[in-house]
């Protein structure tokens, strides 16, 4: 099946290039009125990849990503609607590793979890809400985040977690972003950041943790690393 790469509609045209000379498909996303401005075009609040080649996504954004996604793709219409107002926008941001999820489960998609569910993957509960925002995946046993709640329970399931500290990436209209929306693996073993390693306090211990998973760091444009809402793929962990 083609490589498929959902991006923020409105990155800069740098990182969307970037990606696109990887061959894959790459589909921005919609922006939505229902969001708030910071993370109304992010696609880790709209979509969520659930294995298989198989997506579910906000009912809001189910006739934009269905035009879209190539043949033999299955796109689940969630029943989980989205409003700009805390905990009611956090249903499809779910953060998916080999062997488990980490999520805020009261709030997440019915959908996600009883997919996940039905595969024997353990749901992790965390008190963080934007959990893939907040989660950068390196491999199906690895993370990097500045959230405490996510670090101790992935921790708890064996996953090695690199903790890092807040702030250093940019995020519109906000104090700052996140690592997770910052970044994402294009392949199994390539992590992309948007942005330069360099501008984040943390950026040699990012590097370096990535390289001691096996995991090749790519960076999509020049500057301050920038939190455009995760890069989605349909990458099986």
């Amino acid at each position: 099946m083609d490589r498929i790469i959902i991006v923020d509609c409105r990155a800069d045209n740098e990182t969307i290039k970037e990606l696109q000379k990887t061959g894959s498909t790459v589909i921005t996303t919609v922006k939505l009125d229902c969001l708030y401005d910071a993370v109304a075009s992010h696609a880790d609040m709209q979509i969520h990849y659930l294995g298989d080649d198989r997506f579910v996504c906000a009912p809001e954004t189910y006739s934009h990503y269905k035009k879209l996604l190539p043949h033999g793709f299955t796109l689940i219409k969630g029943s989980a609607r989205l409003s700009s107002k805390y905990p009611d926008d956090i249903a499809y941001n779910a953060a998916a590793l080999k062997d488990c999820v980490i999520c805020k489960s009261r709030c997440t998609a019915t959908e996600i979890l009883e997919t996940y569910g039905s595969k024997g993957t353990d749901i992790l509960n965390a008190a963080q809400g934007y959990t893939k925002c907040s989660t950068c995946v390196v491999n199906g046993h690895a993370i990097i985040t500045a959230d405490s709640s996510i670090a101790s329970a992935a921790e708890k399931h064996n996953v090695d977690v690199l903790g890092i500290r807040e702030g250093h990436i940019e995020l519109r209209g906000m104090n700052y972003g996140f690592i997770g929306g910052a970044s994402g693996l294009i392949e199994r073993n390539v992590l992309a950041f948007n942005g330069e390693l360099s501008t984040h306090s943390d950026g040699d211990n990012i590097r370096s943790f990535c390289k001691n998973h096996g995991t090749e760091v790519v960076e999509l444009k020049k500057g301050i690393l920038t939190d455009i809402g995760s890069i989605i793929t349909n990458i099986d962990l």
